[in-house]
């Protein structure tokens, strides 16, 4: 005859304590990411709007623009007779801004969905405009590698442009 005083490893109490501290640590889980997602787009909102009063990356942008338009050799600017020049500063200016930035968002400082809806015209132009000016840094320095990140996500992003939102005209 079987023994019915052995009591079951797992009795009731001890099934809902379980359910119980499993859902508590689902419950820390979602709050961790949420806590880092909320985050992370507070540090895109502070920094969007650092950069809406540096007036020097304004300047910037103003300066490699109107060197585009001039038909000005940006590749020969690069050389290193030009470094002391005010606009050759305010390139390089520029191009370290948006090397910070895309190392920002591949090590997952910043959100990149909210930057590239704000910033993705002047990253892809500024790009495009500087792009003769990196290939000349590249080959005076030889280092293939100088801006590299700002070029991997200006391609990236210019590769699967915005699109055009309903109710815009």
């Amino acid at each position: 005859m079987p023994d019915t005083t052995t009591v079951s490893v797992w009795t009731t109490p001890d099934i809902i304590r379980s359910l119980l501290m499993l859902a508590g640590i689902l419950v820390a889980i979602v709050s961790v990411w949420s806590v880092k997602s909320t985050a992370k787009k507070k540090q895109t909102a502070d920094f969007l709007f650092a950069i809406r009063s540096d007036e020097r990356l304004i300047t910037a942008i103003h300066t490699l623009r109107d060197l585009h338009d001039s038909d000005q050799n940006m590749r020969l600017l690069a050389g290193k007779q030009h470094t002391k020049e005010e606009n050759v500063q305010q390139i390089r200016y520029l191009l370290n801004h948006f090397e910070r930035l895309s190392v920002g968002v591949q090590e997952d400082i910043y959100n990149e969905k909210m930057l590239r809806k704000s910033q993705y015209t002047i990253i892809t132009k500024t790009y495009d405009w500087a792009k003769p000016f990196i290939e000349g840094v590249r080959e005076q320095t030889r280092s293939p590698t100088a801006f590299q990140e700002f070029e991997c996500l200006a391609k990236q992003w210019k590769a699967a442009p915005l699109k055009k939102r309903k109710g815009s005209d």
